[in-house]
């Protein structure tokens, strides 16, 4: 009660600060300033959010200030009196001039602005404009994936696969730049959907999800959260009028099955939203493991298993945003999302006599047999999920004056009951029968408040504040059949307790924008205090973290004209480790290979530099970027063999990392109709730390490619591929291969353009898999996996519209 007396005063007072620096910020407004009011729209009348409007002078030489278009397409600008040009700009769109005359104390009110698209009518057929695939900005890169075809029916997941400088891998990690410390926001907010990890992007239908952004410098705006940076997932939100939406469904082999609707309903100022999604999904993954020791006994042995994993899941999403009097907005959520699914995951180990003391990278063809061993595993998993957010916002007069409130409520459980066993096909030996039984239940709450102003005629301010609690208590029991009986497995190997874990995040944050004529910056710093509890109930252990950081951030552009600018930017950023590397309870599904947790796991550090040239022209825009990264506390799952022949992976604070690469992302209309994007990232990083008393090190180098091409043909069809490459890698216990996949998919626009029937194929080769070696003095290991076969789904989707 104490804690959380002091976390409501704090948050008073920073209330009362905010508004307080509002209200004098907005009362230094200048009075001699005149503000040009419009909205921009397509030639259907639907808004054009992000649209760039920018106020020349009369010579045109020189941009003044400028703006973005917001959800509703309308626009507000600020500057003296005098003779200027408005220019409008949106990619796929042609530019519009506009000349203005503003008069000291008469605001200025352009009305609707229609964009027309590049394309030209032909034969009387009017080929609408469509939002181009990636649109770039220094801080930030956004990619529409609403007509992503290859991801159509897909996850979230499946939809990042397609997304320059992001890499996913077997387990469901989510890299960017090579690097697994990303924050994933949803609607520029963290969900509780991903507290065990990125693998929850698996339950986001491709459908919900309208773009992708990625940030790889954040500003202290955001949430200091992700050493690598932050991934802004941003779900579909129609607020045309009248009642809207489509409705969708997929089919798919390996059997993937979907059906789904996004609803809308705007009148009287309120809208109303309400997204459905039911799916089914059977999936095969398999896997090769070989391992050859000699330390104080020597042996050699290989796995195979086989995987098939079958899933049941809703979702429903509903609310509605109130458009209430003098520019407010109030939007009350909820979300339930229920999972129930089955994984049968059947293992050979196959161990043999290898007739002498060495280490082996293969089976050899004259070994013996000593023993063969079945092990089949049977889990049922239970996953239920709560939300509830109220978002407030608030615009004063003036150009970009707001106060915006979000307050977020998340609960749910999640279960997961194994029942294993062992036959023994050839040898000798006792075989296991084992269970386990998991149950985790989770609360968080999460509050945030910003406030920005503008100052003068290219100065910004932005203020705000933080409150996060997330609590999490898990149980966990292990038992095997010994004599008939079910008894707790030996300590050591699977410990029974219950574990809870509490995290307390605050923070404050501030930052100003600014700029002399071409030249624009952006200082800002951010200040977190982390609380971190955890506990195991039976044997009393504890751990106890409580630290305050400084996260800086530093942004500075300068534009050369419109078509060519540069920026360098510095922050600093942190990972703290998600509960699934704490939970110190160990996995036993594999006997030969266990993983457990480290509750000591402290937070990762890191200091990110990057320099930028954006060049664009009238067909595309090319992105280059040289950046620098440092990293203290790097977290790694080291692997160590024991006696018994046994693996454990492990998290711990390894090393320290520097890293460094050059990073270009670009598209390019070939034709009309034939778009063409990619990107190319080259880096290499050296890591240096310690274990088990020996110092480990190593120097990696290597690179990912992404290609898409996108073809309009026939006024109606649309084909689409894409190509990944990641190049082979060395980490500090071995290396990793290379990894290639290619996809494609075709459309067919029916109905007068309202419908569209699609057919994706994913990994067309077969050749999505993970292969990595760990190399040590007395062991060899390699590991094959896929997650992730060949793939084919057939999508019809319907889109509505019905006016007021």
């Amino acid at each position: 009660m104490r804690l959380l007396n002091v976390h409501l005063t704090t948050l008073f007072i920073t209330l009362m600060l905010l508004a307080g620096v509002g209200s004098a910020a907005f009362a230094q407004g200048s009075q001699d300033e005149t503000e040009i009011t419009g909205v921009i729209v397509d030639q259907d009348g639907r808004p054009v959010p992000g649209a760039n409007i920018s106020l020349l002078d009369e010579t045109e030489a020189d941009t003044i200030t400028g703006t973005a278009s917001d959800s509703k397409g309308e626009f507000t600008l600020q500057h003296s009196a005098g003779n200027y040009v408005l220019l409008v700009s949106f990619i796929s769109y042609q530019d519009v001039k506009q000349p203005v005359t503003l008069t000291s104390g008469q605001p200025l009110d352009v009305g609707k602005i229609t964009l027309i698209p590049k394309q030209s009518e032909l034969d009387e057929v009017l080929v609408e404009g469509e939002r181009s695939y990636m649109q770039m900005n220094f801080d930030s890169r956004s990619f529409n994936v609403g007509d992503d075809i290859t991801s159509l029916g897909g996850s979230a997941l499946d939809v990042l696969d397609n997304v320059p400088s992001v890499s996913t891998d077997f387990e469901g990690n989510v890299s960017l730049r090579g690097n697994q410390g990303v924050q994933v926001l949803i609607n520029d907010r963290p969900s509780s959907l991903l507290r065990s990890g990125t693998d929850a992007l698996s339950t986001i239908p491709a459908s919900m999800i309208e773009e992708i952004e990625i940030i790889t410098n954040p500003s202290s705006r955001y949430a200091a959260e992700g050493t690598a940076g932050i991934i802004n997932i941003k779900l579909v939100d129609n607020q045309e009028l009248g009642l809207n939406g489509s409705v969708q469904s997929n089919v798919g082999y390996p059997q993937d099955h979907s059906v789904g609707t996004n609803l809308n309903y705007n009148k009287n100022s309120i809208n109303w939203f309400l997204n459905l999604d039911f799916e089914y999904e059977r999936e095969p993954e398999n896997g090769r493991t070989f391992q050859s020791v000699n330390a104080d006994t020597s042996f050699a042995f290989s796995e195979s298993s086989d995987v098939t994993e079958q899933e049941v899941e809703g979702t429903v999403y509903f609310g509605a945003d109130f458009f209430l009097p003098a520019e407010q907005i109030l939007t009350i959520s909820s979300r339930i999302s229920i999972e129930d699914g089955e994984e049968d995951r059947e293992r050979l180990f196959i161990d043999y006599l290898t007739g002498s003391d060495e280490i082996f990278r293969s089976v050899g063809s004259d070994w013996d047999i000593l023993r063969q061993t079945n092990r089949r595993d049977i889990e049922d998993k239970r996953e239920s999920d709560y939300s509830t957010r109220l978002q407030y916002e608030k615009k004063f007069p003036g150009d970009d004056h707001r106060l915006t409130v979000d307050a977020d409520y998340e609960f749910g459980s999640e279960s997961e009951d194994s029942r294993l066993f062992e036959v023994i096909e050839q040898g000798a030996a006792d075989p296991q029968n084992q269970r386990t039984f998991a149950n985790e239940d989770y609360r968080e709450f999460r509050m945030d408040a910003d406030y920005e102003v503008s100052v003068g005629t290219q100065g910004r301010f932005e203020a705000g504040m933080r409150l996060d609690y997330d609590w999490e208590d898990t149980d966990y029991r292990a038992e095997e059949r010994v004599n008939n009986e079910w008894v707790d497995l030996e300590e050591g190997v699977g410990a029974n307790d219950n574990f809870s874990y509490l995290e307390n995040v605050n923070a404050l944050y501030m930052n100003y924008n600014g700029g002399i004529s071409d030249f624009t910056y952006q200082l800002g710093v951010r200040a977190e205090n982390t609380r971190i509890r955890s506990e195991l109930d039976q044997t009393g252990d504890e751990s106890e973290q409580n630290y305050m950081n400084l996260f800086p951030s530093v942004f500075l552009s300068y534009s050369l004209n419109r078509k060519n600018s540069f920026q360098v930017s510095y922050s600093r950023r942190i990972s703290r480790p998600w509960s699934g590397l704490l939970l110190p309870f160990t996995e036993i599904t594999d006997s030969r290979s266990r993983r457990i947790g480290n509750p000591d796991l402290e937070p990762e550090f890191g200091n990110s530099y990057e320099a930028g040239y954006l060049r664009t022209w009238e067909s595309g825009s090319i992105l280059s970027s040289l950046y620098y990264r440092y990293r203290t506390g790097v977290v790694e799952r080291v692997s160590t063999v024991g006696e018994n022949g046994i693996t454990t992976r492990r998290p711990i604070n390894l090393a320290t990392e520097e890293a460094w690469g050059i990073e270009f992302s670009g598209d390019q209309d070939l034709l009309d109709n034939l778009q063409l994007s990619g990107s190319l990232n080259l880096f290499q990083s050296n890591r240096k730390g310690e274990f088990q008393g020996d110092r480990v090190e190593s120097e990696s180098d290597s690179f990912t490619s992404r290609m898409r091409l996108r073809w309009g043909f026939l006024s109606s069809w649309n084909f689409q591929t894409n190509v990944f490459y990641r190049g082979p890698e060395r980490t500090t216990q071995g290396r990793e291969e290379a990894s290639a996949f290619w996809g494609a998919g075709l459309s067919k626009d029916l109905l007068d353009g309202r419908a569209t029937l699609s057919l994706n194929a994913r990994d067309l080769l077969n050749s999505r898999q993970s292969d990595r070696d760990i190399l040590e003095e007395t062991s060899f290991t390699n590991s094959k996996y896929s997650w992730s076969s060949r793939s084919v789904r057939l999508n019809f989707r319907y889109n509505f519209s019905r006016g007021q």
